[in-house]
C-alpha cells in the first residue's frame, strides 16, 4: 500500500478520526469494542460512538456480533474497507472463533496503549522492513511460499524509535488470550528465534489478562536467550532451502510482561481495569 488510506476512508463519509480508527482496526485486528473507539477518540460514551456505529453499520462496513450479557463485538467485514488498505482479501475479513476474536481485541488494546511506537502493519511492510531496512535474509522469517511466517504475522510488531529504523529496538508482542499452557508461546519462540537473533536489539512483550503464565514464559525466554548473546541465528524453513547466514549483530534481548486490565466478552467478570508493565 503506497497511498494514504485515510482520505479514501473519509470519502466514504467518515470523519478524520473515524477514518483513522477504521484504518487502525482493519490493519491490526478486524474486530473492536465500543470502548476501544471511545479510548481512541478520547471520549467516554455518548452520541459520537453511536453515530459512528450506525453509519458504519448502515454502509455495510461493519457487522455486530452479539456475545450476550450486554457484549457486542464489531467486525470490519467489508471488502471495500480492506480494498482501500490495499488488501481486499485480508484474512481479517473472515469470521474467527471466540479465542481468535478475543486475541484480536487484546492486540488492538496493546496497539492503542502503545501509540508512541511505529507499528509495522501489513505483512508486506514487515517483509520490506526486515529485508530492506535491517538487511535480514528473508529465509529467516518467511514461509515456503515467500510470505511472512503466519506466527510472525499474527502478533503486533513495532519500532520503539521510528526516527532510527535501522537501529531501533524492535518490539514483538505475544498475545495470550487465555491459553491453558505456554506451548503456543514456545512455538512462537521457536519460529521467531532466527529473526530475533538477526534483529539483535529486540524486546519480547508477553501480554495477557492473567499473570498465571508469566513466570513460565519468562523462564522459557531466558533459557533460550540468556548467556547465548554471540550465537549466530539458526536457519529454519525445515532445511528445505539454503539461507545465507546473517552478519553478526550484538544480541540485546529484553523480556516484558504486560497485564492487560480490560474485560472482554466471555471472560471472568473479576478482572481489574488498567494495565501493569513489568520488565524482567
Amino acid at each position: 500500500m503506497t497511498a494514504d488510506p485515510i482520505p479514501a476512508l473519509e470519502s466514504l463519509g467518515y470523519t478524520d478520526r473515524e477514518a483513522a480508527f477504521l484504518y487502525l482496526v482493519a490493519s491490526h485486528s478486524g474486530y473492536f469494542l465500543r470502548r476501544q473507539f471511545d479510548y481512541f477518540t478520547d471520549r467516554n460514551k455518548g452520541s459520537i460512538v453511536m453515530r459512528f456505529l450506525e453509519k458504519a453499520s448502515l454502509a455495510g462496513h461493519i457487522e455486530s456480533l452479539d456475545y450476550k450479557q450486554g457484549w457486542h463485538v464489531y467486525h470490519i467485514a467489508s471488502r471495500t474497507i480492506y480494498r482501500l488498505l490495499g488488501d481486499p482479501e485480508s484474512q481479517l475479513r473472515r469470521r474467527k472463533g471466540d479465542a481468535q476474536v478475543r486475541a484480536r481485541l487484546m492486540a488492538l488494546d496493546y496497539v492503542l496503549e502503545n501509540e508512541g511506537d511505529r507499528c509495522l502493519l501489513s505483512g508486506e511492510e514487515r517483509l520490506r522492513f526486515f529485508a530492506e531496512v535491517r538487511h535480514i535474509s528473508p529465509g529467516l522469517f518467511t514461509a515456503k511460499d515467500g510470505t511472512l511466517h503466519p506466527l510472525l504475522a499474527s502478533f503486533p510488531i513495532s519500532l520503539a524509535d521510528s526516527a532510527r529504523p535501522t537501529h531501533s529496538l524492535v518490539r514483538f508482542a505475544f498475545i495470550d488470550e487465555g491459553l491453558v499452557t505456554v506451548e503456543k508461546f514456545l512455538r512462537f519462540l521457536s519460529v521467531a528465534d532466527p529473526l530475533l537473533r538477526a534483529v539483535g536489539n529486540f524486546e519480547m512483550v508477553y501480554a495477557a489478562v492473567s499473570d498465571s503464565h508469566f513466570d513460565e514464559a519468562k523462564a522459557a525466554f531466558w533459557k533460550r536467550f540468556a548467556g547465548d548473546r554471540r550465537r549466530s541465528p539458526r536457519l529454519f524453513d525445515e532445511g528445505l532451502r539454503s539461507v545465507a547466514v546473517q552478519p553478526h549483530v550484538p544480541l540485546q534481548p529484553r523480556f516484558t510482561t504486560l497485564l492487560l486490565g480490560y474485560s472482554y466478552p466471555i471472560l471472568q467478570r473479576s478482572e481489574v481495569r488498567g494495565s501493569a508493565r513489568v520488565r524482567n
